[in-house]
């Protein structure tokens, strides 16, 4: 049987990065924890990120499929121009490209102006896993407030881009929070998602940081949260939604079929 697509590959069929690391330094963060067990970072080093100059220069062509911009990383302050130079080749090539971002208003009104004439062509999709400032600031660290990535949402959406929202990873149970917070700036969809592996990564993602240990007690709460009890009930609420759409976490609990094709599910 061919096997199932998940994480970015449910969304886009090609993904570019410029850099190793980043500053959102995010503990459940699956790259970082990638990195440190490929030797490429550390759980100190992750959070000062390097740019991949070579990355950033490289030509663009077209390819088949969505392109999502980045994967590895996310789109900051520090990195927004070299950003939108390498979004500006993929898009003069003809690519239709997915940004994800935990979004920087000031990232989001930028990109927003210099490739607006490509607006056809881009969706912006926000992650945005709590309503409450006190878990995004614990689990996502140095990444912007839920205040900020609403307005960064706003401005997209007023400025006529496709807009969506990631609530994946679910960082607590108010998930109809984030759910009707989003709805009236959003345009595609609001997907959601389990935090995958969380134990693992968060293990490996804090090594022996001082927060180490709180970080695993979080993770175990978390997951005991996301019951397949409580999954049924997000499920049943939402089930007829047409802005709503699940990620392979959630669908492996409902049973809902699962693409073994890249980028179907964007």
């Amino acid at each position: 049987m061919t096997k199932p697509v998940s994480g970015t590959k449910e969304w886009a069929c090609h993904s570019v990065n410029i850099q190793t690391g980043c500053e959102n330094d995010c503990r459940y963060g699956y790259c970082k924890a990638q990195a440190i067990r490929f030797g490429k970072a550390t759980p100190e080093s992750w959070s000062h990120p390097v740019i991949n100059q070579k990355a950033v220069n490289q030509k663009r062509r077209k390819l088949d499929g969505t392109v999502m911009y980045p994967t590895q990383h996310d789109i900051t302050p520090a990195n927004l121009l070299p950003s939108i130079g390498v979004l500006c080749k993929m898009l003069a090539a003809g690519n239709k490209v997915l940004i994800v971002s935990k979004p920087h208003l000031e990232c989001v009104q930028a990109m927003v102006t210099q490739l607006d004439q490509w607006r056809g062509r881009v969706l912006f999709r926000f992650t945005i896993g709590s309503v409450d400032d006190d878990v995004l600031g614990f689990w996502e660290p140095h990444a912007p407030k839920f205040g900020e990535r609403l307005k960064a949402l706003r401005h997209a959406y007023a400025n006529g881009f496709e807009t969506s929202v990631s609530c994946e990873p679910m960082l607590d149970d108010h998930v109809r929070d984030v759910i009707e917070e989003v709805r009236p700036y959003v345009t595609d969809a609001v997907w959601i998602g389990k935090p995958n592996k969380l134990m693992l990564r968060a293990g490996m993602n804090m090594g022996s940081l001082p927060e180490a240990s709180e970080t695993i007690k979080r993770a175990n709460i978390l997951i005991s949260t996301f019951t397949d009890d409580f999954v049924w009930t997000l499920y049943r609420q939402y089930d007829d939604d047409p802005m709503v759409k699940w990620k392979d976490s959630i669908k492996q609990v409902i049973g809902l079929p699962r693409p073994t094709v890249k980028g179907m599910d964007k």
